[in-house]
């Protein structure tokens, strides 16, 4: 009798116990890692994230991610979980690697993306790629640029949209 009586309060105060480190446990983590949520697990923010794609909203999808959460968070996208950073923090971290991130993108986010974009260059070749990128977006050049590209955008609208009840803008942009 007392045998058993001892056997039914272990299996009444073991999943207190496993609750209770659970508990422990969980806290202590998520001190370190960024707000936001993982999502439905596997699936995470992928079927949101396309959806936004599809409808040519993916800026929007960003920026109400990024009021949301802030400008660093996580999130899980194909099956991945992932930090998300936005902002001028995002553009310096990756500026600044110098190629010693460690991307582990899947395939699909590859094509969605690009095979080529900065952050899966390495070593030299993210330094020449930043280098150039530099080069282009420094104050002084693009004080040169603005004249040309105000002149060329008067000119397009001039020809294009100057006069006309409707503008197709699609076609326009792919040219």
């Amino acid at each position: 009798m007392k045998l058993a009586f001892f056997f039914t309060a272990i299996l009444l105060l073991l999943p207190v116990v496993f609750f209770l480190l659970n508990k422990a446990t969980r806290r202590h983590s998520s001190d370190i890692l960024p707000p936001g949520s993982l999502g439905i697990p596997i699936i995470g923010h992928s079927v949101a994230f396309n959806r936004a794609r599809k409808a040519n909203r993916i800026e929007k999808w960003i920026e109400d991610r990024a009021n949301k959460y802030g400008p660093v968070s996580k999130l899980t996208l194909f099956g991945i979980p992932t930090v998300f950073i936005h902002g001028q923090a995002a553009n310096k971290f990756v500026f600044n690697s110098y190629g010693t991130l460690n991307t582990q993108r899947p395939r699909a986010m590859s094509k969605i993306v690009g095979e080529t974009m900065m952050l899966e260059l390495g070593g030299e070749d993210h330094k020449r790629v930043k280098g150039a990128i530099m080069t282009f977006l420094k104050p002084e050049a693009l004080k040169q640029y603005v004249g040309k590209i105000d002149g060329e955008v008067r000119e397009h609208l001039g020809l294009h949209w100057q006069g006309k009840p409707e503008v197709t803008v699609v076609p326009l942009i792919k040219k």
